[in-house]
């Protein structure tokens, strides 16, 4: 078999030796001869291209090699020998919920007044293994949807939130009682595989969620008293 070049109908193999003179030079390598086909050079990422492999046979040992040779494997790439990273792959690994934070947060809210909420949206870098290969795996907040529990709909935002009052992720609660808001994550990613430089996308996505404790929803009202309501005993008309 015959390991050089790109075949069509010209000397294959080392061009400082001529076909049916074998290793002149002692290079290791000779020419391999005319091929039946030609085969296109593809454009590798990790490096050049594995050169294809071309054959010769023949019905006994006695006949004559044929003229050409023919193609027994086409060019591969040093990263088709890479293993890839799956959208399962990517949801098995220990991704951690972004912390949710609340303003006010108080354990109450007003009624009709706005509740903001924000996140952080730091990467997270895991290490982990794909068949025996050691990868390194960054994750990225894609997105970021917000149930408040109150049955209205989710708000779903690429933003990770500002405090007030630069807060552009918010929401007003139109009824009193008890509720609890829940933030889903959506998560992309990229993975690098050992012994390469190439950080790959992964073909899917993860996400993980983080529930905040239950708070209140209340209608505060203001009125005049005499007194401090902060006095000791608290006086009656607070």
């Amino acid at each position: 078999m015959c390991n050089m070049s790109t075949g069509g109908g010209t000397e294959m193999g080392d061009a400082d030796d001529a076909f049916g003179e074998g290793d002149s030079d002692g290079d290791g390598r000779i020419a391999c001869g005319p091929s039946n086909t030609t085969v296109p050079v593809p454009v590798c990422v990790d490096g050049p291209p594995v050169l294809p492999l071309w054959r010769q046979t023949r019905a006994e040992f006695t006949d004559p090699w044929p003229a050409e040779w023919t193609l027994a494997l086409g060019y591969s790439c040093p990263e088709d020998a890479v293993p890839t990273m799956s959208a399962a792959d990517f949801r098995r690994l220990p991704l951690a919920a972004p912390v949710l934070r609340l303003q006010p947060d108080r354990g109450w809210v007003l009624v009709n007044k706005e509740t903001v909420v924000m996140t952080d949206p730091a990467e997270q870098t895991l290490r982990t293994d794909l068949l025996g290969y050691g990868v390194d795996v960054v994750a990225t907040p894609a997105s970021y949807r917000y149930d408040f529990g109150d049955g209205s709909a989710d708000l779903v935002t690429t933003s990770p939130g500002h405090a007030w009052p630069d807060h552009d992720t918010y929401h007003f609660y139109e009824r009193l009682g008890t509720v609890q808001v829940t933030l889903t994550t959506t998560w992309k990613g990229r993975y690098r595989v050992d012994g390469t430089t190439v950080w790959r996308d992964i073909n899917g996505t993860a996400t993980t969620s983080t529930t905040s404790a239950p708070f209140t929803v209340e209608e505060r009202r203001s009125r005049l008293v005499d007194d401090l309501c902060t006095d000791i005993p608290k006086p009656d008309d607070c």
